[in-house]
């Protein structure tokens, strides 16, 4: 949910820079000022409404747009019908205008849902965070989304939420000092248990081959060639014991650079890799594990076949409480990691249990085909 939301945002964000070039001018005598209503008093303007359905429209213009150059029409053609999962969990296909509008109406539903929890919650949206947005939102024109119907104060109130509602929501909840607050001892916990950091330079230890069809499979190395593989690893390991990561992983990068290009020095930043091991390759994971914090080791893992390992790696094992900020940076992320599944089944539960009215006399203006004409 939170990805879907994200993406759209970016859309709109992307919106926001483009504006101007080829919008159309739309025109909507009569159309009603508020679009939806729910059960528990909730409302959305008109123009709110259109954002939504500008910004699904803007995902899928490359599609439209190339579909059309095809000489078919995207609207009417039954290949370019879309999937669509209804409120009942079946998936259907739908034309290309009622898919956007029931996708526009998806976000919407799952907007106010989340706006109902900040309010019952009493929870606020992160100065920062709102900072950045504001500084975002300045640079729009006066009145750049009117050709499409869309006022300054009801785009920006859209952008706002998509940009900040769900973290404000999310880490109000569970975040520090929030009502469904995760304790310290639980995230600590999990970060000791599943992080890993780690740097590592890797080389394969299969090729490819064309089998008596003429067709291409991947083969394990010659005993030769896995040798010279580890020789190079070998002395990337004796640089690391010797000047450091970062100048064996320049020597090699400069090993397989095309001649004549710089290598520009790598810095610790660069190479260090921080990560949740949950969300890493299981074979790659008991890899770095097989070295100990503070040390350097070749590694061959991966594939099915233990006795032919795919990768060999140099790696070097660091400590992941060091610096401390590398455990007060990956807060967040845990915190979506043990209660996203969960705070996702809230505002599903809510959007569920809310009855939503959509205006018809809305719906039947504010098509999406209005943006492509």
């Amino acid at each position: 949910m939170k990805n879907t939301i994200r993406i759209l945002c970016a859309v709109l964000a992307m919106a926001m820079l483009m504006t101007g070039c080829t919008m159309p001018k739309i025109v909507l005598p009569g159309t009603p000022d508020v679009a939806v209503t729910t059960s528990n008093g909730q409302s959305m303007s008109t123009g709110e409404y259109l954002a939504h359905l500008y910004l699904n429209f803007e995902q899928m213009y490359s599609s439209i747009l190339s579909y059309q150059q095809s000489g078919k029409d995207p609207w009417t053609d039954k290949d370019a019908q879309l999937p669509y999962e209804n409120e009942n969990g079946e998936t259907v296909n739908l034309d290309l205008e009622t898919y956007l509008i029931r996708a526009s109406q998806d976000i919407i539903k799952q907007r106010l849902a989340i706006e109902k929890i900040i309010a019952d919650n009493n929870l606020t949206v992160n100065a920062e965070d709102a900072k950045l947005v504001d500084e975002e939102l300045a640079t729009m024109g006066e009145g750049a989304y009117l050709p499409a119907g869309i006022s300054n104060e009801n785009f920006i109130k859209t952008y706002k939420s998509l940009s900040l509602d769900w973290d404000t929501a999310f880490f109000g909840l569970y975040g520090a000092g929030g009502p469904k607050a995760v304790a310290e001892t639980e995230i600590r916990n999990y970060f000791d248990t599943n992080y890993l950091s780690y740097k590592i330079i890797e080389v394969s230890l299969t090729k490819s081959e064309k089998d008596a069809e003429g067709k291409t499979k991947t083969v394990p190395l010659s005993a030769d060639e896995k040798a010279a593989e580890l020789k190079k690893l070998n002395e990337y390991l004796t640089i690391n014991n010797t000047q450091g990561f970062e100048a064996a992983m320049d020597a090699s990068k400069k090993a397989t650079a095309q001649e004549g290009t710089t290598v520009e020095p790598s810095t610790d930043a660069q190479n260090r890799i921080n990560n949740d091991a949950t969300t890493m390759d299981a074979k790659l994971v008991a890899a770095i594990r097989s070295v100990d914090v503070g040390s350097a080791k070749i590694v061959e893992y991966g594939g099915d076949d233990a006795a032919n390992p795919t990768t060999a790696a140099l790696i070097v094992r660091l400590d992941i409480n060091s610096p401390a900020e590398l455990y007060t940076d990956s807060v967040k992320a845990i915190l979506n990691t043990l209660k996203g599944e969960e705070f996702n089944k809230q505002v599903e539960e809510l959007v569920a249990a809310t009855t939503y009215t959509f205006n018809a006399k809305v719906e039947k203006k504010c098509s999406p085909k209005n943006f492509a004409e």
